[in-house]
């Protein structure tokens, strides 16, 4: 059995990559793992600054964003790993799918966290050896 990867940050674009991704493997019988990364070059460490309470509520963004996703496969009776972890992006993308040996990485056009997500998933295609797909947003009704 394969694995699929959704790289999510929450973002409408990252909910539509999650419903391709859901579909991919609910069509193909697929483990699915789902990855929220904490851009550590936006958000330091928590500690008591100013700072504190945008990291504390960009981590807490990233758990809700995994929970979504994870509600979102319950209707497709897809199983779902998820996780969030810190780092640059398309770094801890890169080595979770290794980790997980994901077939797919799926990730979504834009996204919230980084005005430059496309540029996450470009980046992660360019460097994988792995199936990438950049899930574009649909047009607006």
């Amino acid at each position: 059995m394969s694995t699929i990867l959704l790289a999510t940050d929450g973002s409408e674009y990252a909910r539509e990559a999650a419903t391709e991704a859901i579909e991919l493997a609910a069509a193909g019988g697929h483990d699915l793992h789902v990855l929220c990364v904490v851009d550590e070059r936006k958000f330091d460490e928590p500690a008591l600054s100013s700072g504190e309470l945008a990291t504390i509520y960009a981590e807490d963004h990233a758990d809700v964003s995994v929970r979504e996703v994870m509600r979102m496969a319950d209707a497709s009776d897809v199983a779902v790993d998820g996780d969030t972890r810190r780092g640059t992006p398309h770094e801890v993308i890169l080595e979770y799918a290794d980790e997980v040996d994901a077939t797919v990485v799926v990730v979504g056009e834009h996204g919230d966290h980084d005005e430059h997500f496309s540029g996450v998933g470009r980046t992660v295609d360019e460097l994988s050896e792995r199936e990438v797909r950049v899930v574009k947003a649909s047009p607006a009704e």
